[in-house]
């Protein structure tokens, strides 16, 4: 599939843990769907894989009556199986012809980076879009694995294709992405953490098409 720039505006990142208890995974997607998601990436590394698989046939069915891409975290196989529209994998994970020959050349393949240097290898390497982050507004080096606003833009400045900022993003902390040259924003938290799942992504969806 060709990837739509505007499919990048918000990305829903499933999280399981910051859930409501009693709430399914896909009435949960549901919810984020309705309140104007445009892609969902199923990211639920705690789960068995034959559970995983079971997710992501529910998920992909969801999105597909929405007309949404799905995107499955890092298992190409459950990807393929599913027939998911792509994967996102970590930089050092990425090895494009593997990828392709398990899910063929017209899927999209996402990469997370958080430096510049990682950001151009995957470019360069075939990477449809990347997942810049875990991003920490006012990041004052307490949590060594979250990158800064200006992190985040020095890997926007060095590449060609659309970036994504990810992490425990906000209402408050996507305003201070406004400039920073991203095509879109995954949340997990931000969205599946919230009491009003579906009210949290339309919030974090109006914001993002004021600053994108």
């Amino acid at each position: 599939m060709r990837l739509i720039k505007r499919e990048l505006g918000l990305i829903a990142v499933t999280d399981l843990a910051s859930m409501r208890v009693n709430l399914k995974l896909r009435d949960a997607v549901e919810e984020a769907i309705n309140g104007g998601v445009t892609m969902v990436v199923l990211n639920e590394p705690t789960l068995a894989h034959d559970i995983l698989m079971k997710e992501a046939v529910r998920l992909k069915i969801l999105c597909g009556m929405h007309d949404i891409p799905f995107i499955m975290m890092r298992h190409v196989d459950i990807a393929d199986a599913v027939d998911a529209d792509g994967v996102v994998v970590a930089c050092e994970e990425f090895d494009p012809d593997r990828i392709r020959s398990v899910i063929g050349t017209d899927r999209m393949i996402g990469v997370l980076v958080s430096t510049p240097e990682e950001a151009k290898k995957a470019m360069h390497d075939g990477a449809w879009f990347l997942m810049c982050g875990p991003v920490s507004v006012g990041h004052d080096g307490e949590h060594p694995d979250c990158i800064s606003i200006e992190e985040l833009e020095s890997v926007c400045a060095v590449v060609d294709i659309p970036v994504v900022a990810y992490g425990g993003l906000a209402d408050a902390d996507v305003n201070h992405l406004r400039g920073t040259g991203i095509s879109g924003i995954g949340a997990a938290t931000g969205i599946f953490g919230q009491a009003d799942i579906r009210e949290a992504a339309a919030s974090l969806r109006r914001i993002s098409r004021e600053i994108l």
